[in-house]
């Protein structure tokens, strides 16, 4: 089936951009509901996967760009007609705001603005990803469907009388079998996955070396052709009237000394041409200039505010290749890397190990050195960036390191996309809202179509009870096979949960009027906010009750805080819950979206959390903090009383111990005590200014030295300007803080019971021995964990000591059963890989998927 990925790319005066972006915003993002049905109304077996409209600027003076592209099924002469017969309207009036447009047809237009693309040396640089490779948008839609009735009918089977009740995997299958022939006989057969093998050491180098030369060392084969060739004439030519034989003997020896004379010759030129442009790249990678800048907040909520709107998205980002000789061969190298190793080492449909992408292509505009990337993947853009920052920073690295400023890169391959932060902020600077967007299948991800197509294979080639229960697996939850941290300036908090201090409550405040009324206030409590772990809390006889301390963006710029030292804050802070693209990234939405929240709505600038060892000192520290603040004017808003806390008797409201698995921090002195790997973390993962888990040195709020002017800050770096002293450098704001999210959650413990007890009663007549299906089976099943605290996967059926566990129904707690030393040292990667023990849906293994994301 052939699929076209086409790119089209009209030229537009750059004062008619808000009006071309006006008159695509009318189309919709998601893709208005009139439009996306005529589209919808063309597509058959073949049909439009996804289309995008821009109007964006160039990097070249005078120049900017319209930019439709689209991905459809069939030719492109095709796709094209399908496009136009739907919409084309629309698009007619968008780009007769072109500057070339001279009231022409609008498929002809098209049709002549098509961009092609290649990494050769004379190719317009780019390159095209297809996640879902031969399928169509009817196959597409079609297996979803099917597997939509596939589960109705497996969902029905229990229930159906004891008559109905199908223990074998296989006996399941083939009663989905016989009542999907009966509602529809004709079903196709689905074609059997293709099974890839990774290309072996030999095979890899063979193969790479062979494209190469194909790709970017034909001009010389041409030139090493043509002078063996000469070589042979002359000595033909020299033999001429001499015997046959010895015209044959002559021209060979001509061959031989052409090949003799010129291979080496070439490989000098190889040689030389590499090591030319391998040592160039080395001076530039150590001299590149490297973007600091925070995205603009403006551009940045318009681009998200076209985001997770459904499990779908679309990013487009315009970047600029960097100048030289050398970048326009290393662009093309890059693309070459990430086309000839991608495809050798990894599964069709995958970058790397990267799977959520549907489409996405890298589009150099003639005439400039604009690099266009456009992707439809699945899942928010942070966890898309996350993957590849992950999983495939190598190839990310070999095409953007050629643009400028991108982070620092080595060998055009390494470091680079490895700095996450700086990345990610290179990347979201380089995004562009996508204003037009439309998705043939809105609600369906790369895992779910690759899962679709399984459950149709499955259906109709699987034969055996092995077989039938891999099948089954489609519709549940298994598996397809700086050393020290500096404690005195980290609040306690940081270091674990103070559970020495039962007694606790929160208090969040709106700060005075006046800048220095809040910095007063702020002075004044500061002698009360205890740092330090918790080892040192605890042992000094003064601390009976303390106090910690998180300021909110509003809270930082009540104090007087500089707005561009605020701006270099992570965006998630500057925006808050309360923002409305935050609230659909984090579900609050429906009956969870803030109108319904109990408290929260009303933004605070300070929250106050005070804990006590004694009810005593806790009541005086509660005392002393509502004085401080009515002596300044502090706005009380919310105060979230906590029960005492009892670690003996600790459960959480399902009846679950709590607190069993806890991070530790590399550098504190939890960590140099109880280093095990499986639960230590860097710690840049949680406290600003210091290495993460990547050994990158994520970006720390900042602020220009003007508003330092005692010099009490850290001062980041060097300049790495002789004119500049470091004394002028930026300065730390940020440095051993962390960002803290408070959030309260709402429990139903009846709710969770019945419904325990509910689904125990209907699997019961299912599961068969060893498994017990009860209501404590079911609950342990969704946390990971059964409520004693012992790990499903070291005890799948029943707890070693079941009869500790809290009954089904209530939430009391027992007495607490000694913590069995395997309870936290299991690994779901190595010990349950299939999700077999401990379903991949369980609570721990989401919250803490430990070793599990290992590669394999």
């Amino acid at each position: 089936m052939t699929l076209s990925m086409i790119t089209i790319v009209a030229p537009l005066d750059p004062s008619a951009l808000p009006t071309a972006q006006a008159a695509i915003d009318v189309m919709g993002n998601p893709a208005d509901a009139s439009i996306a049905q005529r589209i919808d109304a063309t597509n058959s077996e073949l049909g439009i996967h996804f289309a995008s409209l821009h109007a964006l600027p160039s990097f070249t003076p005078g120049r900017a760009h319209l930019i439709l592209e689209f991905t459809a099924d069939g030719d492109e002469s095709r796709a094209l007609k399908q496009l136009v017969d739907a919409i084309g309207l629309e698009l007619a009036t968008v780009f007769a705001l072109a500057s070339d447009w001279h009231s022409d047809d609008i498929l002809p237009y098209l049709t002549r603005h098509k961009i092609k693309i290649g990494f050769g040396l004379g190719d317009n640089p780019g390159l095209h990803h297809v996640g879902s490779p031969g399928k169509t948008v009817g196959r597409i839609q079609e297996e979803a469907a099917l597997a939509e009735r596939c589960s109705q009918i497996l969902a029905a089977q229990v229930g159906r009388g004891e008559s109905r009740l199908l223990p074998k995997a296989l006996d399941r299958l083939l009663d989905v079998r016989e009542t999907l022939g009966n509602e529809c006989p004709d079903i196709t057969v689905a074609q059997g996955r293709v099974e890839f093998e990774p290309a072996t050491v030999p095979a890899l180098i063979t193969g790479t070396l062979a494209a190469f030369v194909r790709v970017y060392l034909w001009p010389l084969v041409l030139l090493l052709t043509a002078w063996i060739g000469f070589q042979a004439a002359l000595a033909w030519t020299s033999a001429m009237g001499a015997p046959g034989w010895h015209v044959a003997l002559t021209v060979g020896h001509g061959l031989l000394r052409g090949l003799v004379t010129g291979l080496p010759l070439a490989l000098l030129l190889v040689g030389l041409g590499g090591w030319l442009i391998y040592s160039r790249l080395l001076w530039l990678e150590a001299h590149d200039w490297t973007s600091k800048e925070a995205p603009d907040r403006a551009q940045l909520y318009e681009i998200v505010e076209r985001e997770n709107h459904g499990p779908l998205n679309h990013m487009v980002s315009l970047t600029e290749r960097k100048p030289g000789w050398v970048r326009y061969f290393t662009q093309r190298l890059g693309f070459f890397i990430v086309a000839t190793l991608g495809g050798m080492l990894y599964r069709p449909g995958y970058l790397a190990l990267v799977g959520t992408i549907h489409f996405a292509r890298w589009v150099t505009v003639p005439g400039t050195r604009d690099l266009l990337f456009m992707s439809n993947y699945g899942g928010s853009w942070e966890a898309y960036l996350e993957d590849f920052i992950t999983l495939a920073h190598e190839g990310l690295t070999a095409v953007w390191s050629n643009t400028v400023g991108f982070p620092p890169s080595q060998n055009l391959i390494g470091l680079g996309a490895t700095d996450g932060e700086r990345f990610k902020r290179f990347a979201r600077n380089s995004m562009h809202p996508s204003r037009f967007w439309y998705a043939a299948y809105p609600d369906l991800t790369t895992d779910m179509i690759r899962a679709n197509s399984g459950i149709r294979r499955g259906l109709s080639g699987a034969m055996t009870e092995d077989e039938a229960v891999s099948w089954l697996t489609y519709f549940g939850s298994a598996l397809r096979p700086v050393d020290r941290v500096a404690s005195t300036d980290v609040q306690s908090i940081l270091f674990g949960g103070l559970g020495f201090l039962p007694y606790s409550t929160l208090t969040l405040w709106r700060l005075p009027k006046t800048v220095a009324e809040s910095r007063a206030w702020l002075a004044d409590l500061s002698p009360l906010i205890a740092y330090n772990d918790g080892r040192r809390v605890r042992d000094d006889d003064q601390l009976n009750a303390i106090v910690q301390v998180a300021m909110s963006s509003r809270g930082l710029r009540a104090l007087g805080l500089p707005e561009d030292g605020l701006e270099s804050f992570s965006p998630a802070f500057l925006e808050d819950m309360l923002d409305p693209q935050r609230q659909r990234i984090l579900g609050d939405v429906g009956d969870c979206a803030s109108e319904h929240w109990w408290w929260g709505r009303d933004p605070a600038h300070v929250a106050v959390i005070i804990y006590g060892q004694t009810q005593g000192s806790f009541d005086a520290l509660i005392k002393t903090i509502s004085d401080l603040a009515a002596r300044y004017g502090l706005e009380p808003i919310e105060t979230i009383g906590m029960q005492p806390f009892d670690p003996p008797t600790n459960r959480e409201p399902f009846g679950f111990r709590d607190g069993i698995s806890q991070p530790v921090i590399r550098g504190t002195h939890k960590g140099m005590k109880h280093n095990d790997p499986m639960h230590l973390v860097e710690p840049g993962e949680f406290i600003l200014g210091y290495p993460d888990n990547r050994g990158s040195m994520p970006p720390v709020p900042s602020m220009e030295a003007i508003w330092d002017p005692e010099n009490e800050l850290p001062v980041i770096g060097s300049s790495g300007e002789f004119a500049r002293n470091s004394v002028n450098n930026m300065r730390d704001i940020g440095g051993n803080g962390s960002y803290l999210v408070i959030r309260q959650l709402e429990q139903d413990p009846d709710a969770f019971n019945a419904f325990c007890e509910a689904e125990a009663s209907r699997l019961k007549p299912v599961l068969h021995a060893p498994y017990k299906v009860t209501p404590e089976f079911i609950a342990a099943k969704m946390v990971g964990r059964w409520r004693d605290g012992t790990p499903l996967v070291r005890s799948p059926y029943m707890p070693p000591r079941s009869e500790e566990t809290v009954p089904s129904g209530t939430t009391s707690s027992p007495p607490t059963v000694p913590t069995h030393p395997d309870q936290n040292q299991f690994q779901l990667g190595a010990e349950d890989p299939g999700g077999i023990r401990c379903p991949v849906g369980a609570h721990i293994r989401r919250a803490n998927p430990r070793d599990s994301l290992n590669p394999g």
